[in-house]
């Protein structure tokens, strides 16, 4: 019997931006990538567990298509203004996204086609216990839900 972990929210999350995708084929409930030659997923420095992103289904006559979103919050700490200004350039092409959950699944949110795309803001916290940093805030809508990852 395989042990289950309850545990909600993403462990890890990662950016694949449009430009790095050189092949993404959906095969049932999993996303197929092939990343282009000499790229790799970005790690996005997380804060521990951050909320999953959401997906919610949207019936209309043309069929069911699903909006995903997603906010991250990334410490300033470990994310300097170089590497936000990088991603924010480059979330405005486009991108996919992918989260593990505590059960070392890997998910995809958007697809080759149906991008995610976003903003990235430095939030400055009003006390001391408040989060400063810069938030990274992602949608967009797609034919699918959430995919299972596959790399080829």
């Amino acid at each position: 019997m395989k042990e289950i972990n309850n545990m909600g929210g993403i462990l890890f999350a990662h950016i694949l931006y449009k430009n790095e995708i050189a092949v993404f084929a959906v095969h049932q409930d999993t996303a197929c990538i092939r990343i282009m030659k000499g790229h790799d997923w970005h790690i996005l420095p997380t804060i521990g567990i951050i909320e999953a992103p959401t997906v919610t289904p949207n019936e209309s006559a043309a069929g069911i298509t699903y909006k995903h979103s997603v906010t991250i919050k990334l410490p300033q700490t470990v994310f300097d203004s170089e590497i936000a200004n990088d991603l924010r350039n480059n979330i405005i092409e486009g991108c996919i996204l992918c989260c593990q959950d505590p059960n070392g699944n890997k998910h995809i949110y958007g697809t080759g086609t149906y991008l995610l795309f976003g903003e990235l803001n430095k939030v400055i916290g009003k006390k001391v216990t408040d989060f400063t940093g810069y938030e990274l805030k992602l949608s967009g809508t797609s034919q699918y839900p959430v995919l299972r990852y596959h790399k080829v």
